[in-house]
């Protein structure tokens, strides 16, 4: 019986995935599901392989890439993804097809069909020929946002936003006018949509534009505080990780 590992930052996209696998093959073992890219290097030193691995390529903690820099997989990689500006990637490392979500049943069984087929590392040469041919496409990030206020919608583009911050299991939009409006999307989901030129999640609970950096800090411990515009009632204390990353964001040439 086939076994498969997922490799998914989202829990709905894994639940969809492992029911649409059970529906193809009822014998499908799923061996776990993985949601960062060290979890994912820790579980595969640790076990063998299983036939067939199906891998998100932007994760929490970074893109899935980096988990080949650290372990040899030999098993076929199915990739999954919102978004196609990692195809060429995809077929330079082990992967055997590229998918786009929302997953589609006819184009998943394909897939699987192509994975049992392969055994160990395969030549992807022709499919990397054809992806180098085809790729003029930049990525594409939101640009707005349909957002609802009283009895009401009100259209917001993404130059106009300050920040996100999520509170209370909640998710709320900023602008750069101080209005604040509830959206349904985590800020998981925003980190992805966001143009990363322009946006940076500084913490768990905040992703920030350029624009709204009003002062930095330094703190102790090569911490940095942020202080934000429109203000907050306090500054955003980041982590030490964090604190570097922005300074290296913000340290940098406009492409």
């Amino acid at each position: 019986m086939p076994s498969v590992l997922i490799i998914e930052d989202e829990l709905p996209n894994i639940q969809r995935l492992e029911k649409m696998l059970h529906v193809l093959d009822r014998n499908i073992t799923v061996l776990g599901s993985l949601q960062t890219v060290q979890a994912s290097i820790q579980w595969l030193k640790m076990h063998e392989q299983p036939d067939i691995i199906f891998m998100d390529i932007r994760l929490t903690d970074g893109l899935s890439f980096e988990i080949f820099n650290q372990v040899q997989i030999t098993a076929p990689v199915v990739f999954i993804t919102a978004y196609d500006e990692y195809a060429l990637k995809a077929f330079e490392v082990n992967g055997v097809d590229y998918l786009l979500k929302p997953l589609e049943a006819d184009k998943l069984e394909k897939s699987m069909a192509k994975a049992k087929s392969i055994a160990g590392l395969g030549s992807n040469e022709n499919m990397l020929s054809l992806i180098r041919s085809m790729q003029t496409k930049q990525p594409i990030y939101r640009s707005r946002f349909l957002v609802a206020y009283r009895d009401k919608y009100i259209l917001v583009m993404a130059d106009e936003i300050a920040y996100f911050t999520s509170e209370n299991k909640a998710t709320f939009l900023v602008t750069h006018q101080s209005q604040r409006y509830m959206i349904d999307q985590t800020l998981e989901l925003l980190e992805k949509e966001m143009d990363p030129e322009t946006f940076f999640r500084i913490s768990r609970q905040f992703i920030v534009s350029l624009k709204s950096i009003y002062k930095i800090h330094q703190s102790f411990n090569g911490q940095l505080k942020l202080e934000l515009s429109p203000a907050l009632d306090e500054g955003i204390l980041m982590s030490r990780e964090k604190s570097g990353q922005l300074k290296k964001w913000l340290d940098q040439s406009s492409s």
